[in-house]
C-alpha cells in the first residue's frame, strides 16, 4: 500500500493559492498571485523566463517558504503541513533526477524504495510504467545510454512511481523529438482521466493549448490574465483570419469588405484584388462566418472558398506580455 493509498485528499481542489507571495531582498519573484486548480484538471502556467513559474512551483513543493500570503495543496497547508503535502505530489523538473548508472528499471525501484512503495506492488508499478512510455527494450540498460527523449520519458515516471494524486511537470518535452512528445502527452491524457491534477510549465505554446483545461499568465512576478485556452484566444490576441474566395465585381466586393471593417468584432480587413479574396481579421472569427458570408450574400456576391487561420495561444500571450515566451 503506498502513501497515497493510506491519506487521501482532503476535498476536489487540487491547489488553492490566495496572494502569494515570495520576495527575494529586492526582487518581487512571486508578487500576489491567486488561482484555484480543480482536481482532475492540468493548468498551464505560462510566462518568460524570469517571470516566476519555477519560484511557484517551488513554493507549492514546498521547498520554499513563501513570504506572504497562502497556499494549499491537496487541501494542505504548505507551510504548516509540508509533510502531508509532498505525500500527495511527484516532480517532473526540468533537470534529469535519476542515476545514469543504473537501468531504467533500477531507477524506479531506488526511487520506489525511498517513497515506501510495498516491494510488490513497486515491481508491477515499475514495468507498468516502463511499458507506458515505450522503455520495455531499454528497461535493463544504463540510463546514461538512453536517448535524450527516452531519458525525459524516465523522468516522468520516476516522479509517478509512487501514485500521488498531483504532478507537477516543468518542461517535461523541452528538447524532444515530435514522436516522444506525442507519447508523454499521452501519457499525461491518460493521467488527467484518472483524475490526477496536474501543474505544467512549458515553453511550447501548442503543447499548453492541447493539454491545459485552464492556464494562466504570469510576468514580473504577476498573474496577467487566465482562464481556459479557447476563451483567452477569443477574447485577447490578434484574432482568426478569415480569407474570402469570392465571385462578383471587383469594386463591389472592396466596398462590402470596407463596410464589415466598421463592425465591433472585426479588427482589420483588407481586399487583394488580383485573386479576388476578402481578408477578415476578427476575434472569434470562425463563430462569426456566418455573419460574413451573409454580408457578402445580401451585396449578391458567392463565396467560392474559405481558408481560416485561428487565432493562437502565442497571440494572446504577446499581447499581453509584449514579449515571446523564452525571452
Amino acid at each position: 500500500m503506498t502513501i497515497t493509498d493510506i491519506k487521501t485528499q482532503k476535498n476536489d481542489i487540487a491547489f488553492e493559492v490566495n496572494d502569494l507571495k515570495k520576495h527575494f531582498e529586492d526582487v518581487k519573484a512571486v508578487d500576489g498571485i491567486s488561482f484555484k486548480v480543480k482536481r482532475g484538471e492540468c493548468f498551464g502556467f505560462l510566462g518568460p523566463n524570469g517571470a516566476g513559474k519555477t519560484t511557484t512551483i517551488n513554493v507549492l513543493a514546498c521547498f520554499m517558504t513563501p513570504t506572504g500570503g497562502k497556499a494549499k495543496v491537496a487541501g494542505y497547508d504548505v507551510v504548516k503541513e509540508t509533510d502531508l503535502v509532498k505525500q500527495h505530489i511527484g516532480m517532473c523538473p526540468q533537470e534529469n533526477i535519476f542515476y545514469e548508472e543504473l537501468s531504467p528499471y533500477e531507477n524506479l525501484m531506488f526511487f520506489g524504495r525511498m517513497y515506501e512503495v510495498d516491494k510488490n506492488l513497486l515491481v508491477e508499478r515499475a514495468n507498468l510504467l516502463i511499458k507506458k512510455v515505450g522503455l520495455e527494450e531499454k528497461r535493463k540498460t544504463r540510463s546514461e545510454k538512453l536517448s535524450g527523449g527516452m531519458k525525459r520519458r524516465l523522468n516522468l515516471i520516476i516522479g509517478l512511481v509512487h501514485d500521488p494524486n498531483i504532478l507537477f511537470l516543468d518542461e517535461p518535452t523541452a528538447g524532444l523529438d515530435p514522436q516522444s512528445r506525442r507519447m508523454i502527452w499521452d501519457y499525461i491524457f491518460e493521467l488527467k482521466e484518472r483524475n490526477k491534477s496536474i501543474f505544467l510549465t512549458t515553453h511550447y505554446m501548442d503543447e499548453a493549448d492541447i493539454l491545459s483545461d485552464r492556464l494562466a499568465i504570469i510576468d514580473h512576478g504577476k498573474i496577467i490574465v487566465q482562464g481556459t485556452p479557447e476563451h483567452l484566444k477569443e477574447t485577447i490576441g490578434k484574432g482568426d483570419v478569415l480569407n474570402f474566395r469570392i465571385e462578383g465585381p471587383s469594386e463591389k466586393i472592396r466596398d462590402t469588405t470596407q463596410q464589415i471593417r466598421n463592425l465591433d468584432y472585426v479588427l482589420d480587413t483588407s481586399y487583394i484584388e488580383e485573386e479576388l479574396i476578402s481578408r477578415i481579421t476578427a476575434m472569434d472569427g470562425i463563430g462569426k462566418i456566418g455573419n460574413f458570408v451573409n454580408q457578402f450574400n445580401e451585396k449578391g456576391l458567392q463565396i467560392v472558398d474559405v481558408e481560416v487561420q485561428r487565432n493562437s495561444l502565442e497571440n494572446v500571450f504577446l499581447a499581453l506580455t509584449g514579449r515571446s515566451l523564452r525571452e
